[in-house]
């Protein structure tokens, strides 16, 4: 799925910012960072590589020359927190293990569930957001807002539903509801601009493309969570047990600062985090 960048500036957290001393002058000299990790730990002093996947949006892409996404802003974080220089480098999930393997990158973004890495053979250093199918439907009064009244499966065979076409979402209402159910799109973003236009009245899909699809969309909105949601996490090699203990800090740090969570709702408002299903419960 590919969708339009929003200009944003890339979130900063917690940088050290230079002051204007009282009486003027030049902002002071930004201090010296204290490595958490060096090499062999990482493959560069003072720089830590970080795998995106620069052609999915929200997660990673380019505004005006700039590397923007909810990754990009995690690996700043990320990198600020283990006082190293960020390295952005464009690598698709497929590529992972190998980008990892051979010192490419030190760490992987890139919208990888944390179910996929454990099959690529790499370690998952922990989780910075959950994704998973959703439902979207215009909203009832036409104000604009990016969550709207909830759509149950219930109500599912008596509306005209919209999925990208082969997706997850498509494949599994077509098994639930019978081959020709659903309308397909060939994008995401073409399906939500048909919602948005009355010509369907659901459309289920990635919950975190989808959100940040339907800013674009005043009428359009989040409107409940349809099947399993999985966390996305950050992967190392699986032999890096120092690197993942230094991420999995950080990242510890950020969700209990409150850090992640900015993120998530700087690319997606309102809509809230989904839930994992754990041995039939959520969590």
């Amino acid at each position: 799925m590919r969708a339009r960048l929003l200009p944003v500036v890339l979130l900063v957290v917690a940088l050290a910012v230079g002051l204007v001393g009282c009486g003027g002058g030049a902002p002071e000299e930004e201090p010296a960072r204290t490595p958490v990790v060096e090499p062999p730990v990482i493959a560069e002093e003072g720089v830590l590589r970080v795998g995106v996947d620069m052609a999915y949006p929200p997660f990673a892409g380019t505004a005006n020359g700039a590397k923007v996404g909810i990754d990009v802003d995690v690996a700043a974080a990320v990198a600020e927190r283990l006082g190293l220089h960020l390295e952005l480098v464009d690598v698709k999930p497929a590529d992972m293990t190998a980008a990892l393997d051979s010192g490419e990158i030190d760490i992987m973004l890139g919208a990888v569930p944390i179910t996929d890495a454990v099959l690529a053979n790499v370690t998952t250093a922990g989780s910075y957001i959950v994704d998973g199918p959703a439902f979207f439907a215009a909203s009832s009064d036409d104000t604009s807002a990016s969550v709207v009244a909830t759509v149950t499966p219930e109500q599912i065979p008596g509306m005209r539903v919209g999925a990208q076409a082969s997706s997850a979402a498509f494949w599994e209402l077509e098994g639930e509801y019978g081959e020709g159910f659903v309308q397909s799109f060939d994008t995401l973003k073409d399906a939500i601009a048909a919602l948005d236009a009355g010509e369907i009245d659901v459309v289920a899909g990635d919950a975190v493309v989808g959100a940040y699809i339907a800013r674009d969309h005043p009428g359009v909105g989040f409107a409940g969570q349809f099947g399993d949601a999985q966390p996305l996490g950050i992967s190392v090699r699986k032999d890096a047990v120092e690197l993942e203990a230094a991420v999995r800090t950080a990242l510890d740090g950020m969700a209990a600062d409150g850090v992640l969570e900015t993120i998530r709702r700087k690319w997606l408002g309102d809509v809230p985090a989904l839930t994992v299903s754990v041995d039939g419960a959520t969590s």
